[in-house]
């Protein structure tokens, strides 16, 4: 298909679509309920037939469904509850948690009610009450606060609702017409992998971090014993150097600084089956993982990754390669790595018409001096050509295999495990050129996983 012909880029104004006009919600009302029309269907039966063959037992058997129905009605609500739904104070949770939202009810009648609360859900989120059905009673001229709560079974937008709240007065006998609250949306964050790295990242020319660099400065990291010279701190002489060579000498170290780490996600096709999280409990500390696709294990291994390197001082920022784009500005420190999470809990994978330019988003990252941490199944070209392009640049890249190890085509026809084979051999043969071409590639494995190939990285830099 050409760009001319492509109707996500037609712009003729012969060919908008109708606007449609929005459904109102009809209003709230009380009205009677079929206890009601039996009961008063039943008492005028009774009369009736009472009177037309004189007989006072069914005058007496009618008596006192009338009598009852009278008491009932005597106090009658005239204004509906108000009804509305809204998030929680802390509108986000995270994978195996529970997600909530607000219920207020309010009873404006001096009298009581039971309001019935019908709730749905998306299907990531499992409602604590099955189908969402629980019941409240309100007291005259007074509110409740209700809570719609589910346990969240995978990161991302989920939306808690429709609510439909109906209440009953009067012994049963009115109701009010089903009001319908759209709900709203919970937004759950991605429970990051966890990880740990020791290794110093190459390009460590910030202002002050944990991280080696080639610059002198006041640190633990021994550079080399020198000659004393004017300037240099008294508590750096090397007392047993001196001694022995009869000059005084000093320890020289090297400066400890940050870098800039930059999290680049390869968002443009989607493989595998997503199976979420189980709900977190009392006898577990952390959330059991089902299986996992390939935006789930981009997803948890950049919060990872993210909230690492933020949380111990350099600089991490966020790059989406697809078809949004997106992208999150660099920061460091404890806020920034929950700001990343909740930046990660909003990607999305929509179809992509125009398919991203490796040259314009090599161009959108920032300058040579930082490390480009890759996350990609490595099933396009266009990913393969921005990883090389980043390579043969002189930047550091760190290539994330996140492909799920058991992802298989559907068996279509006798050749497709013949298929398959072949394409992972292909595969493999792509990894080793780009482990020639400097690129570090590895597949990601939790905590520690990215030790060695940190390490080779470093080698390179320092060599």
């Amino acid at each position: 298909m050409t760009l001319a012909g492509d109707p996500a880029l037609n712009l003729r104004t012969d060919n908008a679509r109708p606007l449609r006009r929005a459904v109102a919600e009809p209003p709230v009302t009380w009205r009677r309920t079929p206890a009601l029309t039996r009961a008063v269907v039943l008492v005028a039966v009774c009369l009736l037939l009472g009177v037309a063959f004189g007989r006072v037992d069914l005058v007496l058997i009618g008596a006192p469904f009338a009598i009852g129905t009278a008491v009932l009605l005597q106090r009658r609500p005239v204004k509906p509850p108000e009804a509305r739904i809204t998030a929680m104070d802390d509108e986000s949770c995270a994978e195996g948690a529970t997600a909530a939202a607000s219920l207020v009810v309010v009873n404006p009648e001096p009298v009581a009610i039971t309001t019935l609360v019908t709730a749905a859900a998306d299907p990531w989120i499992a409602l604590h009450t099955g189908k969402g059905d629980f019941a409240e009673s309100l007291a005259p001229s007074s509110g409740r606060d209700m809570v719609v709560a589910g346990h969240a079974r995978r990161w991302g937008g989920h939306h808690l609702g429709p609510v439909h709240v109906r209440s009953v007065a009067c012994g049963g006998l009115l109701e009010t017409t089903v009001q319908r609250l759209p709900g709203t949306t919970v937004w759950v964050l991605p429970v990051p992998d966890w990880f740990e790295s020791a290794q110093s990242l190459p390009f460590a020319e910030g202002v002050t971090g944990v991280h080696r660099s080639r610059r002198g400065g006041d640190s633990g990291e021994l550079a080399e014993v020198r000659l004393y010279q004017p300037g240099d701190r008294l508590r750096r002489i090397d007392w047993r150097t001196s001694m022995r060579s009869q000059d005084l000498y000093v320890n020289a170290t090297l400066s400890e600084r940050d870098t800039d780490v930059t999290l680049i996600l390869d968002l443009q096709v989607e493989a595998g089956v997503s199976g979420g999280v189980m709900p977190i409990d009392g006898s577990q500390a952390s959330p059991k993982y089902g299986s996992a696709s390939i935006a789930d294990l981009t997803v948890r291994a950049a919060g990872a990754v993210a909230s690492h390197y933020a949380l111990q001082g350099d600089r991490v920022s966020c790059v989406e390669f697809g078809a949004r784009g997106r992208k999150m500005r660099p920061g460091a420190g404890r806020r920034h790595a929950a700001a990343t999470l909740r930046w990660l809990a909003s990607i999305d994978l929509p179809a992509d018409p125009l398919p991203p330019s490796p040259e314009m988003m090599r161009r959108q990252l920032s300058g040579q001096r930082g490390l480009n941490v890759v996350f990609t199944p490595l099933l396009t070209d266009r990913a393969l050509q921005l990883i090389a392009s980043l390579a043969r640049a002189g930047r550091p890249v760190l290539c994330v295999d996140t492909l799920p190890p058991g992802v298989a085509p559907p068996a279509r026809t006798h050749w497709t495990p013949y298929a398959d084979r072949l394409w992972r051999l292909g595969r493999e043969n792509t990894v080793m050129e780009l482990r020639d071409l400097g690129v570090a590639v590895e597949p990601w494995q939790g905590a520690a996983s990215l030790d060695n190939v940190l390490a080779e990285l470093n080698r390179r830099r320092y060599r």
